[in-house]
């Protein structure tokens, strides 16, 4: 590893506390097992009660294709794509509505804002990485160096952490009720062969049009 990319990643770990990592790694922990076996988390048809119980305004539905448009969402969506990609096996991130599903989560009042500062430091991060090796910011790198670029940064515990924490959301969105906008059509449902066992919410009855009454 040469010493600039050394440094780059040392900012990662530099840019947040033992104890704000300590901190990450508990709530992280509480949730890990989606990343160990999606199938046995789809049993979980209320994970909205994870995260998406929240009070934003606007569904993910609504925003997912002005998103790819907008800075810093077209590069978590790019990242998104690279952590869950389109491979002939089940939907893809960008199938599950996962950027504007993380939108709807940073943008919620109840999300840790510890936890937000550091998933959108991680852009400005990844870019200065992308410009160090490429002279280029991330989404203008071609399909072969971006997963190089997100490799190297894994390398970093911090670098580590943020590709988990944009993983987790994935699987939230892939396992959410589609009345909550992820999740379109019960796609990630059908791809578990999950069946839910209950009925989802009406419109004016999921969970932040109940916070404003």
């Amino acid at each position: 590893m040469n010493k600039t990319l050394s440094n780059i990643l040392k900012q990662w770990d530099a840019s947040i506390s033992l104890e704000q990592q300590q901190q990450m790694d508990e709530r992280f922990s509480r949730r890990s097992f989606l990343t160990h076996s999606t199938k046995a988390a789809a049993g979980l048809s209320i994970l909205p009660g994870l995260a998406f119980l929240t009070s934003c305004d606007q569904q993910p539905a609504k925003q997912q294709q002005t998103l790819s448009q907008q800075e810093p969402w077209n590069t978590f969506a790019a990242v998104q794509q690279i952590l869950f990609p389109d491979d002939d096996n089940g939907p893809s991130a960008k199938d599950l509505n996962a950027t504007a599903y993380l939108k709807f989560i940073l943008d919620a009042n109840d999300t840790d804002s510890e936890d937000r500062e550091f998933i959108l430091k991680g852009i400005s991060w990844l870019n200065q990485l992308s410009q160090t090796e490429h002279k280029q910011n991330f989404t203008e790198l071609n399909s072969k160096q971006q997963p190089i670029i997100i490799h190297k940064i894994a390398k970093s515990s911090s670098g580590e952490r943020w590709l988990s924490l944009l993983l987790l959301y994935i699987f939230e969105a892939l396992l959410t009720d589609p009345a909550y906008g992820a999740n379109p059509n019960g796609i990630g449902w059908q791809w578990l062969e999950h069946q839910p066992g209950f009925p989802s919410p009406s419109q004016d009855k999921i969970y932040p049009e109940l916070q404003k009454r």
